[in-house]
């Protein structure tokens, strides 16, 4: 009795698993690695400082993407930068266009604690990227 009991608990979570794998991989939103974030941000902070060398300023989010197009180097980047999903691309520069900072990042849905722990990467004119997770997450793996 105790092994069949034991034998149903266990197909029971697996099939749980199971389902919320596919339940994830069916919403169309495939995790990016951290490497792949890290790699997108360098390749913008490189792009910033060659959009400024050009234009005198750094480059917002569309100018930063319609320069990438026109380079023809979004294919460079290992995330589509264009359409970053789950993920969001933010680059916000200041009034002047002397400084800018950039966040890509998975939006935080308040009923869905898994996506809060989701890492996240950030980065300035200053050239060095942060990771980051909210609060009461899991260190993620390296």
């Amino acid at each position: 009795m105790k092994k069949i009991s034991l034998m149903f608990v266990s197909i029971l979570l697996g099939v749980v698993v199971l389902g919320e794998a596919n339940a994830r991989q069916a919403s169309g939103q495939p995790e990016i690695t951290t490497k792949n974030l890290v790699n997108a941000l360098r390749l913008l902070n490189t792009h910033e400082y060659s959009y400024k060398n050009e234009n005198g300023r750094f480059a917002d989010r569309d100018q930063m993407l319609s320069y990438l197009r026109q380079k023809e180097l979004l294919s460079r980047s290992q995330i589509d930068l264009e359409n970053p999903r789950p993920y969001e691309l933010a680059i916000n520069i200041s009034s002047d266009g002397m400084h800018y900072q950039i966040a890509l990042q998975r939006p935080s849905d308040m009923d869905d604690k898994s996506t809060w722990c989701k890492t996240a990467a950030f980065s300035d004119e200053k050239g060095v990227i942060f990771l980051g997770q909210a609060i009461d997450c899991e260190a993620a793996p390296r």
